[in-house]
């Protein structure tokens, strides 16, 4: 009968082990990464779009603006010259057509806080689209699958500290409401031209909209 060492024998069973392990990963065959415009993401979008849905056309521009902060003239960046921007209101089925211009003096982009879109429709920069430049136009476009209250913003920096931000309301046909008054209300704590300058570190102070 063979005798083994000690050594030779944990090198024989660390070697098993690897075997195994990788067998049951699949490191000699790791599946294919989905990108932004593979088909399969185009499938999804279909299979969530109804024949002759409605589309909702929006346009937003970013754009450096000068708001009333409770008596203070503020400089800040913002949707169509409003902070929080305007409301988007759409229905549940639609499909959102949203044009962003962007006026900025850097890159942007819109991320759908919340909202299951078609990957390269999430407005992620380098990673599900390109950053639109200064100047430059982008049309998201994608179906509006859930009911709720949401809210947008880009994912670029500190923009969404200066002020690039707004609701998203998304309807539900089979829950009409009926409400005599309804309001959309966006909570933020605000420093910037008041106090300290905006750190990434935001505790506490994501939008929230009832």
């Amino acid at each position: 009968m063979q005798q083994w060492s000690r050594r030779r024998f944990l090198t024989a069973a660390a070697a098993a082990t690897l075997g195994v392990a990788g067998g049951g990963c699949g490191i000699t065959s790791r599946p294919r990464p989905v990108g932004p415009a593979a088909r399969e993401v185009a499938a999804a979008e279909a299979r969530r779009r109804r024949p002759g849905a409605p589309v909702r056309e929006v346009t937003l521009t970013a754009a450096p603006a000068t708001i009333d902060l409770a008596g203070r003239a503020v400089t800040a960046w913002a949707y169509n010259h409003t902070v929080p921007g305007p409301v988007l209101r759409v229905r549940v089925g639609e499909v959102l057509r949203a044009r962003l211009d962007n006026r900025l003096p850097e890159p942007t982009t819109i991320h759908w806080h919340g909202i299951v879109v078609r990957n390269d429709m999430d407005g992620v920069p380098g990673i599900t689209q390109p950053p639109i430049p200064p100047g430059g136009r982008f049309v998201y476009e994608f179906t509006v699958p859930y009911a709720g209250t949401y809210f947008f913003h880009p994912h670029v920096g500190l923009q969404l500290d200066r002020g690039l931000y707004a609701a998203l309301v998304v309807d539900d046909p089979a829950e009409p409401g009926g409400y005599d008054q309804e309001a959309v209300v966006v909570l933020d704590d605000w420093t910037l031209g008041v106090g300290p300058t905006p750190s990434s570190c935001r505790t506490g102070s994501w939008p929230r909209a009832a």
